[in-house]
C-alpha cells in the first residue's frame, strides 16, 4: 500500500476464489462452491484517525481467520489474500476460506493489513522502531463479523477495518524561502514495541523507549510517523537537525491515542548558525482553515477573527454553526483569506428574509469584532470607493450564505470587502468562478472554501484606494481561492490564482487554475494542513 494509503478512505474489498480459471466441482458436490467465503469492506473514515486518498497497490496483501463463533477455537489460521490488480478484488494467494461442512455451525472473521506469513495465532507483534517503510508497519484489523454462516453471507457483509495505532504528521514550510533538504526528524524517547490481540483489538503495554526516526517525503513537506499508542510523561518531543544544526521542540501531545492522526505544523528557518522554528499559534481551527502561526498572530495589526451564525448544530453541545473565519490586516483594512465551509444548507433561504430576489440583505456594516477605525467605512451605494474603479467585492460571496438574515448580512461586513474592479472583474469572471465553486457542492457533502487577496506581489508596492471617510484601503493584485471536497471518501484539492485586472471573457477562470501546492508557494499560506500533501497536487478544473 503506498504510504498516502496507509490511513485510509473508502474501498471495495472482495475475497474470492483462489484460483479464476478453476474447474467447477461436479454436480452434486457443490459444497464447496457454495460455502466459498466472500466479503466487502471498508476502512474507517474519522477525520482524525486518518490520512486521505486511499488506494490499494498491486501484490497488497492481507491476513484472514476464521474463529468457531464466541471462542478463539481458529478454524482457518492466517490466510493470505492479495489485489492482484490494486483494485481492491482480492483472491486467494495461496489458499482461500470456505464455510465448514457443517452448515448449522456459525463464525467469526478476523482479517488484518499488512499480511504476516510469520503469523500462527492471534497475537501480533507490533515494532515501529524502522519508519522506512510504513506500510510495513501500519496496522489495520477488522472483528466485526461474528455469528456468520452461509446463509447470512449471501446478504452480504462488510469487514470494517480500523487503525489500532497513532499517526504523526508533521507539516514543513522554510520560514525564509531556503531550503530544507536533508532535514531530519526524531520523535525522542516513546515506548515503540507492543502485542496486539487481533480478535479485540486490545494493546499489551507498551514497551523498548526508543527515539524514532520519522519518514520525511522527498520534497521536504512532510513527516510521518505511525507510534505505539501510550500515555506520555512528558509532551511528545522532536527534534529537527539540518546542516549540523539541531533544534529540539515541544509539541502539546500528551497521549497518543488508537487509530488518531496528531497533526503539527513548523515554520523553519536554518540560515545563520541555528534552527528556528515559527510553531502554529492557538486558534480555533477547522478543516477550511489555513495555518496560522506564533509570529503571524503576535503581530498587532493582525487579527483572526471567526464570525458564528444564530443556528446551533443538531448536538446542541457543539453550540453554535459557523460561518467564517478571516486574517485580517488591520493596516491595510483588508483580509488576507476568508475561510468557511460550504454546502447547500448555508445556500438555501430558509426563513423568507430575502429583501430581494437574490436572498442579499445589502445590510452594509462595520464587523462588530473590530473598531470603525481598524476597518473601512463603505455605507455609499454605487462603489463605496472614491474610485470609481472599484466595487465593494466580497471575498464570501453573499449568495453563498442565503439561510438566514444574519447568516447573510454577515457577508456584508466591511471586513469581507476589498476594492474589485468593477469592469472586467467583479461581477463577470470572479462572479463566474463564484458560480462555479457553488456547482462544485454537488456530489459531497461540503466542500471547504479559502478565498483570499494579496495586496502585493514580489515588488512589495501596494496600491491603495480609499473609503467613504478617506481612509486608505490596500487594492490586492491578485486573488485567489483554495477548495477541497471528498468524494468518495477521498479528498480531492483545486486552487486559483486571478491577477487583479480586467478579463475579456467570464470563462477565463478557466485557465487560472493551478494545485493547491502551488498557490502555497506563491501565497506562503498552508491550506488544508489535515489533508496529504500529495493529494494537494491537482491542477486540472472539475
Amino acid at each position: 500500500m503506498k504510504k498516502k494509503t496507509i490511513w485510509g478512505g473508502i474501498m471495495a474489498l472482495f475475497i474470492l476464489q483462489a484460483c479464476e480459471n478453476k474447474t467447477p466441482e461436479p454436480t452434486g458436490n457443490d459444497s464447496f462452491v457454495k460455502n466459498e467465503v466472500t466479503f466487502t469492506s471498508d476502512i474507517d473514515d474519522a477525520a482524525a484517525s486518518r490520512a486521505y486518498g486511499a488506494s490499494w497497490e498491486k501484490g497488497d496483501r492481507i491476513g484472514v481467520y476464521m474463529l468457531a463463533n464466541g471462542g478463539d477455537n481458529i478454524l482457518e489460521s492466517n490466510v493470505p489474500y492479495a489485489t492482484r490488480a490494486g483494485d481492491g478484488n482480492f483472491v486467494g494467494d495461496g489458499g482461500v476460506i470456505r464455510f465448514p461442512e457443517d452448515e448449522g455451525q456459525s463464525v467469526d472473521f478476523v482479517a488484518y493489513y499488512p499480511y504476516s506469513a510469520g503469523m500462527t495465532g492471534l497475537a501480533y507483534s507490533v515494532d515501529v522502531t524502522d519508519q522506512s517503510k510504513q506500510e510495513d508497519i501500519d496496522l489495520m484489523v477488522s472483528n466485526n463479523l461474528t455469528g456468520r454462516t452461509p446463509e447470512s453471507l449471501h446478504t452480504g457483509n462488510n469487514l470494517q477495518f480500523s487503525h489500532v495505532l497513532s499517526q504523526l504528521s508533521v507539516n514543513l514550510k522554510s520560514a525564509d524561502n531556503g531550503s530544507l533538504e536533508g532535514l531530519k526528524i526524531t520523535v525522542l524517547g516513546t515506548k515503540t514495541k507492543a502485542s496486539l490481540n487481533l480478535k479485540d483489538k486490545s494493546l499489551s503495554a507498551p514497551e523498548g523507549e526508543a527515539d524514532v526516526a520519522a519518514y520525511i517525503n522527498k520534497e521536504y513537506t512532510q513527516a510521518e510517523a505511525i507510534l505505539v499508542p501510550q500515555t506520555l510523561s512528558a509532551p511528545l518531543k522532536l527534534k529537527l537537525e539540518i546542516n549540523g544544526k539541531s533544534k529540539e521542540v515541544d509539541t502539546e501531545i500528551t497521549t497518543l491515542a488508537p487509530g488518531t492522526k496528531y497533526i503539527c505544523n513548523l515554520s523553519i528557518s536554518n540560515a545563520g548558525g541555528s534552527v528556528t522554528i515559527d510553531p502554529e499559534a492557538k486558534y480555533v481551527k477547522w478543516t477550511e482553515t489555513p495555518v496560522i502561526t506564533e509570529s503571524l498572530l503576535a503581530q498587532s495589526n493582525l487579527k483572526y477573527i471567526t464570525h458564528y451564525t444564530d443556528k446551533n448544530y443538531s448536538n446542541a453541545s457543539w453550540g453554535k454553526v459557523r460561518n467564517y473565519s478571516m486574517l485580517y490586516d488591520t493596516n491595510l483594512k483588508m483580509a488576507y483569506w476568508v475561510a468557511y465551509p460550504l454546502n447547500s444548507w448555508f445556500m438555501t433561504n430558509a426563513d423568507g428574509h430575502s429583501p430581494d430576489d437574490n436572498g442579499r440583505t445589502n445590510d452594509w456594516d462595520y464587523d462588530p469584532n473590530l473598531s470603525e477605525a481598524e476597518q473601512p467605512t463603505l455605507f455609499k451605494a454605487g462603489t463605496g470607493f472614491t474610485s470609481q474603479d472599484y466595487n465593494r467585492g466580497h471575498q464570501i460571496p453573499s449568495a453563498d450564505r442565503l439561510r438566514t438574515y444574519e447568516t447573510n448580512a454577515q457577508t456584508f461586513y466591511f471586513t469581507n470587502m476589498t476594492p474589485q474592479l468593477s469592469t472586467g472583474f467583479n461581477g463577470t469572471v470572479w462572479g463566474d468562478l463564484e458560480k462555479a465553486v457553488r456547482g462544485w457542492c454537488s456530489g459531497t457533502d461540503t466542500l471547504y472554501v479559502v478565498t483570499g487577496a494579496m495586496p502585493t506581489e514580489g515588488d512589495g508596492e501596494i496600491e491603495y484606494a480609499s473609503d467613504n471617510d478617506g481612509k486608505r484601503v490596500a487594492v490586492p493584485k491578485y486573488y485567489f481561492k483554495a477548495l477541497a471536497r471528498k468524494v468518495q471518501g477521498t479528498f480531492q484539492t483545486l486552487a486559483f490564482k486571478l491577477d487583479h485586472r480586467a478579463y475579456t471573457s467570464t470563462n477565463d477562470w478557466r485557465n487560472c487554475s493551478l494545485s493547491v501546492n502551488e498557490l502555497e508557494e506563491i501565497t506562503g499560506f498552508t491550506f488544508f494542513p489535515q489533508i496529504d500533501e500529495r493529494l494537494k497536487d491537482n491542477a486540472s478544473v472539475w
